[in-house]
């Protein structure tokens, strides 16, 4: 507003500025946090401009509530149980080999799931939307959220854009 003279221009006349202008906005806006910053003007939980909306690394495979996880964590601890039952009875059977290298690999793999979801159950608060209704979190990036645009909702964005 200050370089506009309160004049409020269309934001793509600001977008085609700042466009033009990087070599020099891109310091100012600097200065700019960091006089912020040094009146305590910026929090230091979250920091995001202009609504922008970032993609997170989380993916919906990893996504649900508490109880969706803990149930997602019981249905893997049961196929580990299952598939080490069939390794025992194809060890007394005498199976290929080659078959029981690949499920016990995939036993492994199953085990360290089980055990990320755990790690995320026992360290992560359930979180609560505003109805007091628990939400869907996510263990790779906890801090993200579905978020709505004109094409439907985006599976998980990233909340905030620069984080102290």
């Amino acid at each position: 507003m200050a370089l506009s003279a309160d004049s409020q221009p269309h934001h793509s006349t600001l977008a085609d500025f700042i466009s033009r202008m990087d070599e020099v906005i891109a310091p100012l806006f600097t200065h700019v946090l960091m006089v912020c910053d040094s009146l305590n003007l910026i929090g230091r939980e979250m920091f995001a401009i202009d609504g922008c909306k970032m993609p997170s690394n989380a993916a919906k495979e990893w996504s649900g509530t508490h109880a969706e996880l803990n149930r997602k964590k019981a249905k893997i601890d049961r196929s580990v149980e299952r598939m080490l039952k069939a390794h025992q009875t194809g060890d007394q059977q005498d199976q290929p080999i080659e078959v029981t290298d690949r499920e016990r690999a995939q036993i492994v793999k199953l085990e360290k799931v089980s055990a990320k979801i755990k790690k995320h159950l026992t360290t992560a608060p359930e979180r609560y939307g505003q109805r007091g209704t628990p939400v869907k979190g996510n263990i790779t990036d906890p801090e993200s959220a579905k978020m709505k645009k004109s094409k439907g909702v985006i599976a998980r964005l990233h909340r905030g854009l620069l984080r102290k």
